[in-house]
């Protein structure tokens, strides 16, 4: 079976859900042979009828694909697109692994996504594909609810959590860390509220907090005596998972328990744990069914499991290894590997099934 996965310009989706899964199954060898590039092969036209109207896609391009995997379509022409390879008798899989409907103001893809109506496009491409996949049972529940669709979580590549751990650093100042844009995680950083000032406070001369990505008015939201340590975002996801392990001893992942967080998967934490880093994070839903990482939620959890981690280097280090044990003995590409083969051959089915009936 032949699969080709067509990419979104987004780094890390791109990377977690289409080109390390690609090389996962690449490497173990089940009879697929998959392709990867960003987007599909389109020719457009404008109908003779009417030469006002906007261009229109008129072929598609499979190259010679049983399956396309279009990820996050968000496009009237990605629709169109999928409907014409489904008339080919391809089978087309939907990937999502956001609540795109969700995003909340102040994001600032708010506006065109929910407002001007582009998530409600996404959700059409998902109803007519024959099969989704998805990051998290929510999305499940949102995007295949006809079905046609399962879960393949977020998994680490071997080389990332093989890489040296930061436990086995010794720091005489640890640094606290959080890793992402303000811009679009606006309300996040709020959940902690003042209980890393309080660890600050608490922890004076032993340890710095630092932000890995755009600090912005971090400092406001968070009630800080002094403006974070800034560090530069590495656009390049293997340098950035590097960075990640070389700069924080402890990883924070706050989220706001909204609809969009509530969807999201459990890969900050997972990327914290995969490189040895002690992580307090939020309860979600997702984070809890990981499993991993320091449950925090007011803002004296926060400031407790913060303290635990810079006060007990031995603490810090033990939980950090065995978090990342957990994540080589069950959360690598290698062990999603067949499960993404899985959803593209229900989709094969799926469509075979259809075209039979339709014939």
């Amino acid at each position: 079976m032949n699969v080709l996965l067509s990419t979104t310009l987004f780094p890390g989706s791109l990377y977690y859900r289409m080109s390390e899964p690609a090389r996962a199954v690449n490497d173990v060898g089940l009879g697929v042979e998959v392709t990867v590039q960003r987007g599909v092969k389109t020719t457009m036209a404008r109908s003779s009828a009417d030469p006002d109207a906007p261009a229109a896609v008129q072929t598609v391009d499979a190259q010679g694909a049983d399956v396309v995997v279009l990820q996050l379509p968000k496009t009237r022409e990605m629709l169109d697109a999928l409907r014409l390879l489904q008339g080919r008798g391809v089978a087309v899989v939907v990937e999502m692994d956001d609540l795109l409907s969700a995003v909340p103001p102040g994001h600032r893809g708010h506006d065109v996504l929910v407002r001007k109506g582009v998530a409600r496009v996404a959700a059409a491409c998902a109803r007519e594909a024959d099969f989704v996949t998805v990051s998290t049972p929510a999305l499940l529940e949102e995007y295949a609810p006809h079905g046609r669709g399962m879960v393949v979580p977020n998994a680490i590549p071997r080389r990332i959590a093989e890489l040296t751990p930061a436990h086995d650093r010794a720091p005489e100042v640890v640094t606290v860390g959080w890793a992402g844009s303000v811009s679009t995680h606006p309300y996040d950083l709020e959940e902690m509220q003042s209980g890393l000032q309080q660890a600050l406070d608490r922890t004076g001369g032993v340890s710095r907090f630092a932000i890995l990505g755009e600090a912005g008015d971090a400092r406001r939201r968070l009630r800080l005596a002094e403006d974070p340590i800034e560090l530069p975002w590495v656009h390049d996801v293997d340098g950035y998972l590097a960075t990640l392990g070389q700069r924080f001893d402890i990883g924070l992942a706050p989220l706001r328990i909204d609809r969009f967080n509530t969807a999201k998967s459990w890969l900050k934490v997972l990327e914290y744990a995969a490189r040895g880093i002690y992580a307090v994070r939020a309860p979600s839903a997702e984070y809890e069914r990981l499993g991993l990482g320091h449950r925090a939620k007011r803002p004296r959890d926060w400031s407790a499991a913060i303290v635990k981690g810079v006060e007990d280097p031995d603490r810090r280090r033990d939980v950090a290894a065995a978090d990342r044990e957990l994540v080589l003995a069950s959360h690598l590409t290698e062990h999603t590997a067949e499960l993404w083969v899985t959803a593209w051959r229900q989709a094969r089915e799926n469509r075979s099934r259809a075209d039979r009936i339709g014939a």
